[in-house]
Order: structure tokens, then C-alpha cells, then sequence
């Protein structure tokens, strides 16, 4: 239903999960890897089984969606299981067992993952396709004010002011989060109203149904600009993600400085990154999705090296600044972009395919990641700055891959 109403609780909902979602890989990456030792590539690998997993299950979920299951109800259970499975996660590490918490980590991933695919194909039920890059600006820009607030929410647990557990402050912001972000989703799952779409109970119409999703899916693939889009995005998303997951372990081993300075430098990515889902969203609306998104790639192929490679920390800081408008401008106009790709009738079922390449962008970027700076440990830090060079050049094939997408202008 296209209501102002209904345009804030799903950017609302953004505004939620980037809490969990800052101050778990704020802090739990460097508990899991600098305090209790665990390699690098053992954190990243977490990410590679949770899309593994997420493979096999979202088009049975995709599948449920279109016969028995509306998306607000997906969305409202894999936000309990996420925030259930995060709990446990903070609670294995709180009590002495950090390899089962690493488990659930992984987990909690996989749940929170799952929860895009119910929540981004919302977003053709709420705005028309002419204002669905300005809309997804408004999700992206709540999604990095909810970061700040999470960084703001989290600093007095990690600095010792609050102890509830008596443990590392990292570990005592762990759980508080996973608390907060299901009361803040609360608004978009109780208030949130999805249009009523037909159901299939009888078998022989869910046979029928099943074959139509097939045989709608093979002409999905058969078409060209789609396929490419999805590959573009999943070789820089890729990129973008295992950068993100990374850079609080990067900036410890590379710089050094405390977790307070930390948050101050994310404080600063997420306030450039909300103008950038709105300022990215609105440019690409006006002068072409396309053409943003592809300087926005270009962008990338400068940024990530001089974050790797920044010989002053102050330069540094400003590179690590510019890069949160990117990040910003880089979803919303993502979005965007398949919105006008879509083929007449598929909506559902193309942005499906685009939650699952989208959450699934966490596989091969965290491999390469990890086995790079666990393979490497004998140069020392310098191991962070080469794997910024080698993921870069995911990012560099996806700029040759887009070219070939058509345009929208």
C-alpha cells in the first residue's frame, strides 16, 4: 500500500537493523579475533557459511512467499530468530565458550541475511517506480543514522562506564543491542500494512504454481540485463561487504588506536553515508541510475586502495569519511537500478533473486580476505593493506561488466 505511513515503518526498519548489525561487527570481530585469538580467516568464514546456507534456503522461501506466506509475516519471524540467535551468541561468549559463539554468530547472520528477503521487495508495495530511488534513500539514510545512534548506544558499555556481565566491554555491548533492535522493529512489524495477495492452499494449484515460478525464473535468466546486473553487483557488493566486515580488525591491526577512536571514525562513515543514500538516491533519479551507479564504481576503485595504503592517519580518517558516502549511494541507487531492470510482471520474483545476490555477496570477498591476511602473517600489518589491493579488483571486473547493462537514460 503506497502511504507515507507505510514509506516510514519500512525505512524505520532499516533504521533497526543497523544497530545490530554496527556493534556486532564493531565489536564482536575484534573480541572474536583479538582478544580470544581466532584467525582471520575463522571470522570470515562465518560469513561464507551463513550465504552458503542462504543459498539453499531463500527460494524455498521465495517459493512460500508467492503461495502461502506474505512477506511482513517472513519478516517478523526472522527478526525474532535473529535476535534470539544473536543473544545466545553473546551469552556462549559471555559464559566461556567463544567457538560456540562463533557458531551462532554465523547463525545470526543467516537469519538476519534472510530478513532482506522479505523486507526489500516491500519496497515496490510502498512507492511507484518513478520515486523508488528517493524511498530507498530514505531507508539507506535511517539505516546509517540507526549506526550512529548504535555507535552512541554501545560506547558506554565498551569503555566500562556500563558493566552488566562483568566481561569485556566489548562482549557487554553484545547483548543490549540484540535487545535494542527488536524493540525498535517492532513498529514496522506490528503497524506495517501489506496489500493481500492470493494464496495457493489447494496442491494441484501449488504443482501448477510451481511450475510457473520455474518456468518464470528460467525466462528471468534468459534475460540479459538482468543476469549482468546481478553479476555487476554481486563482484562489487562482494567487495563492499568484506571492506565493511573487516574494518574494525583492519584499523586495530593497521592503526592501532582505541575503540573510542574507532567509533568517533564510524560515527563519521555513517553521517556521510546517510547523505549519501539520499544524495546518490535523488542524482540517480534525475540524471540516470546507471551512469551514478557506474561513477559510483569508478569511486570505489580509488577509495579502497588509498584506505589500505593511507601514509598518514589523518589521511586516512578522510579517505575512511569519503568512503561512507559511498557506501550510502552505492545501496540506494543499487536498488534502484534493478527496480528499472525488472520485467514487466517479475517484480516479486526478480528482487527475490536480488536479496539472495545481495546477501550472498558475502561469499568469495571473505575467502580471499582471510586466507590473504591469515596466509600472510609473517609481513605483519602490511597483510591488511594487500587485501584491500586484491579485493579491489573484484570491483574493477564489475565496472566491465556493467558496461554492458542498458541505461535508463
Amino acid at each position: 500500500m503506497k502511504t507515507r505511513k507505510n514509506i516510514w515503518l519500512w525505512a524505520s526498519y532499516d533504521f533497526a537493523n543497523s544497530i545490530i548489525s554496527i556493534i556486532f561487527f564493531l565489536y564482536f570481530s575484534q573480541w572474536i579475533v583479538i582478544e580470544k585469538g581466532f584467525t582471520d580467516l575463522s571470522y570470515n568464514l562465518t560469513y561464507t557459511y551463513a550465504t552458503i546456507l542462504l543459498l539453499f534456503v531463500v527460494p524455498v522461501v521465495g517459493f512460500l512467499m508467492d503461495t502461502r506466506m506474505r512477506r511482513i509475516s517472513g519478516l517478523r519471524v526472522t527478526t525474532i530468530f535473529t535476535t534470539v540467535a544473536y543473544i545466545l551468541c553473546a551469552w556462549f561468549g559471555i559464559y566461556g565458550n567463544p567457538a560456540v559463539s562463533l557458531a551462532l554468530f554465523a547463525l545470526g547472520m543467516f537469519f538476519y541475511m534472510l530478513t532482506f528477503t522479505f523486507y526489500t521487495p516491500l519496497i515496490n508495495d510502498i512507492s511507484h517506480e518513478h520515486e523508488r530511488g528517493r524511498v530507498s534513500g530514505y531507508g539507506v539514510c535511517l539505516n546509517y543514522i540507526g549506526q550512529f545512534a548504535g555507535l552512541l548506544f554501545a560506547l558506554p558499555f565498551a569503555n566500562g562506564t556500563w558493566s552488566i556481565f562483568g566481561v569485556s566491554g566489548r562482549l557487554e555491548t553484545l547483548i543490549p543491542a540484540a535487545i535494542l533492535y527488536v524493540v525498535l522493529s517492532l513498529p514496522m512489524l506490528i503497524f506495517f500494512h501489506e496489500p493481500k495477495r492470493e494464496v495457493f492452499p489447494d496442491a494441484k494449484k501449488l504443482k501448477e504454481h510451481a511450475r510457473s515460478i520455474w518456468n518464470s525464473t528460467v525466462e528471468l535468466f534468459r534475460y540479459k540485463p538482468v543476469l549482468l546486473f546481478f553479476l555487476t553487483y554481486f563482484l562489487f557488493n562482494d567487495t563492499v561487504l568484506t571492506a565493511a566486515n573487516n574494518f574494525p580488525i583492519f584499523v586495530e591491526q593497521v592503526w592501532g588506536v582505541s575503540d573510542t577512536l574507532k567509533s568517533a571514525i564510524l560515527a563519521g562513515i555513517v553521517v556521510t553515508s546517510a547523505l549519501g543514500g539520499i544524495i546518490g538516491g535523488r542524482i540517480g533519479d534525475r540524471f540516470g541510475h546507471k551512469k551514478t551507479l557506474t561513477v559510483i564504481l569508478y569511486g570505489w576503485i580509488f577509495i579502497l586502495p588509498s584506505i589500505g595504503y593511507a601514509p598518514t592517519f589523518s589521511l586516512f580518517v578522510v579517505c575512511a569519511t569519503l568512503m561512507g558516502f559511498w557506501f550510502g549511494a552505492s545501496w540506494a541507487v543499487s536498488r534502484a537500478v534493478m527496480s528499472y531492470l525488472t520485467p514487466s510482471g517479475m517484480h516479486n520474483l526478480t528482487f527475490g533473486y536480488f536479496g539472495l545476490v545481495e546477501r550472498t555477496s558475502s561469499l568469495i570477498g571473505p575467502l580471499v580476505w582471510g586466507y590473504t591476511v591469515t596466509s600472510l602473517v609473517s609481513v605483519g600489518s602490511v597483510r591488511y593493506q594487500i587485501a584491500t589491493l586484491v579485493i579491489t579488483v573484484f570491483v574493477v571486473i564489475s565496472v566491465f561488466v556493467f558496461k554492458k547493462v542498458r541505461g535508463d537514460k
